[in-house]
């Protein structure tokens, strides 16, 4: 038994020498996992902030899209300098400051934007095995919202009722046929400034509840679109009954008669075409003219001109030629402090060809005068693309449905969108009667010849489906049960949501 535990102590003596350099192998590798965690951390917080750099940089780019590729790099490379990096090509191009940083950028869409940024990020513990450096990309894409287009689909807005191709000359026929295949029944329209407000236009007039005070909401522009797509070599602005002419065959009913036709001379008008800016969702901050090769990018029209050059007919205001691709703003705006009545006209774009469509559409606000052969029209109000499945359509109608026994005024979907929900309440608190909710949103604007919104706002909010989808129709509609043809009123419509955003890589 002593020789067994003697052999025993002295194989427990000898084995202390081998756990010594087995503990120290363990630590060797131990260090190297945690030098690699550490790299490792390192490039995934460098991936980080090269990644937030790249959605900062399309963001800012991205609003400058189409037309201003200068401030598209020069925003982008802020936004990417500003999440501390600093870069020193563009698209391969030397910035000549910064560096070594390299960024690029793609126009996916004429406001959709792809920005990609590159860097190489050094080591610590891995260039003991050889990996000196790494060399990181990150890709972010951001698109804008435009504008909700109002009124129309197509290349004209306000085509109502007895609108010919008068004053066009042929090459325009085709834009004409084109346009006169969306019917539209109203005309654009603004009063003249000494016009009661109460008559349905909430803006420009000056005047309040039978003139006896100010409009406080007093602003004398509306503004339309005239959205150009690429491949266009030019471009002709025209405008149908541009001045104010009387129109006393046109006279509304109730407290909206006589507005066609003017005892007071009717309003002047001024038109300006603007090019397009860096804000296409502001449009009255465009502020440097179009180039016109014929016409001008101004035409004032005062009161009682020559029926011969604008009324019943058609009058080109500018060509432009080899547009470039944007949105360019139309100004409409009365003049005279003195003048009233309500002036109704319609705007055609004619290109040098008809696909793709200039797109002609109402911003923020469509002031209108319906013009149906009969009690009953269906009115493009806006349209909602199916990025904003999801979202909250916001509707806002200022005086409107007034006509003989009663009236009412109905929403529609695109076709094939139901299910949608709707709620809405008025600036006189009137109860919500006649109210539904589903495929349509219905609302009683005249009852036994009372109306029951004269001079006051409705806002509708609609719940826009998740599942919400459109492809070639994807304008929202009113349809007007008036009983009578005629009626004066403002429409706004906006999408509540974010108007930038980033969206997936393609």
């Amino acid at each position: 038994m002593k020789l067994i535990r003697r052999i025993a102590r002295r194989f427990r003596e000898e084995e202390k020498g081998v756990s010594l350099p087995l503990v120290a192998g363990m630590f060797v590798v131990l260090l190297g996992f945690s030098a690699f965690a550490i790299d490792l951390g390192w490039l995934y917080l460098n991936g980080t902030r090269l990644q937030r750099a790249a959605d900062s940089s399309a963001l800012a780019g991205v609003v400058f899209l189409p037309a201003d590729v200068a401030n598209v790099t020069a925003k982008a490379v802020d936004g990417a300098n500003a999440n501390g990096w600093s870069i020193g090509t563009v698209n391969g191009n030397p910035t000549g400051t910064g560096g070594p940083d390299d960024l690029t950028w793609a126009q996916l869409a004429d406001n959709r934007l792809e920005v990609t940024l590159q860097t190489t990020v050094g080591t610590f513990f891995l260039k003991a095995l050889g990996f000196d450096q790494f060399n990181l990309t990150r890709t972010a894409t951001a698109e804008y919202v435009k504008p909700v287009p109002l009124g129309s689909p197509a290349n004209c807005i306000g085509i109502g009722q007895a609108v010919t191709n008068a004053g066009l000359p042929g090459s325009a026929s085709a834009s004409f046929s084109t346009c006169n295949t969306y019917t539209q029944n109203f005309w654009g329209a603004i009063q003249g400034r000494a016009t009661d407000l109460h008559h349905g236009d909430p803006y420009a007039t000056n005047c309040s509840y039978n003139c006896s005070g100010s409009n406080p909401s007093y602003n004398p522009n509306y503004y339309h679109a005239i959205e150009v797509p690429a491949g266009k070599t030019f471009v002709d602005v025209y405008l149908y009954d541009a001045g104010f002419y009387d129109r006393s065959g046109f006279a509304e009913t109730g407290d909206e008669e006589s507005l066609a036709n003017s005892n007071s001379g009717g309003t002047n008008m001024t038109f300006n075409l603007y090019m397009p800016d860096s804000t296409p969702l502001i449009p009255d901050d465009n502020a440097v003219a179009v180039t016109c090769s014929s016409g001008s990018s101004t035409l004032t029209i005062n009161s009682g001109a020559s029926s011969g050059t604008y009324m019943n007919r058609w009058a080109r205001m500018c060509r432009i030629n080899n547009p470039t691709p944007g949105i360019y703003v139309l100004r409409t705006q009365n003049g005279g402090n003195s003048l009233g009545g309500t002036n109704q006209y319609s705007i055609l774009a004619a290109a040098n060809s008809t696909s793709p469509l200039v797109r002609v559409y109402a911003i923020n606000s469509m002031s209108i005068f319906t013009n149906a052969p009969s009690g009953t029209a269906t009115v493009y109000i806006a349209e909602v693309d199916s990025v904003h499945a999801g979202k909250t359509l916001e509707l806002v109608f200022y005086d409107p449905g007034e006509g003989a026994g009663n009236a009412n005024m109905t929403v529609l979907g695109p076709p094939g969108v139901t299910g949608f929900t709707c709620s809405w309440t008025a600036t006189n608190n009137v109860t919500p009667n006649n109210a539904t909710s589903g495929s349509s949103c219905t609302i009683a604007t005249t009852i036994s010849g009372s109306a029951q919104f004269n001079g006051e706002w409705i806002t509708m909010e609609i719940a826009i489906p998740s599942g919400y989808t459109c492809s070639t129709d994807c304008f929202w509609k009113m349809n007007l049960a008036l009983n009578t043809s005629h009626d004066r009123t403002t429409w706004e419509a906006r999408v509540i949501g974010n108007p930038v955003r980033l969206v997936p890589n393609p």
